[in-house]
């Protein structure tokens, strides 16, 4: 061969080579189009679960509203979580099958009654 031809040779084996390497390199290093991928795709789905959150956040600090300035809310939950009554209410405990278990619970205290419907 030719001197001149053998080195254009190497060069062209060279160049080859480094443009193997630098798209090995796109397709698998830390920099890699699919590694960019994956970071793209975890992306959307904090940003959607920081959307739900959001959405979470806003929904409590409406209720916390309630419960600090709405007298209807508040006294909603101090009976349903609390077991509170109103003066002059009377609480009726049924079993599943709709039957009287015990004695009525009011704001003036425990009474005794007959375990009748």
């Amino acid at each position: 061969m030719k001197p001149v031809l053998v080195k254009t040779v190497k060069v062209f084996r060279l160049v080859f080579l480094i443009v193997g390497l630098a798209a090995a390199g796109l397709l698998m290093g830390e920099q890699s189009m699919t590694h960019q991928r994956n970071i793209e795709v975890k992306k959307a789905l904090l940003e959607k679960e920081n959307a739900s959150l959001a959405m979470d956040i806003r929904s409590l600090e409406r209720k916390i509203t309630l419960l600090r300035t709405d007298p209807g809310t508040i006294e909603r939950v101090a009976k349903s979580k609390l077991g509170m009554v109103r003066r002059g209410e009377t609480v009726y405990i049924f079993t599943r099958r709709n039957q009287f278990i015990g004695p009525t619970i009011s704001s003036e205290g425990l009474s005794q009654t007959d375990n009748e419907p």
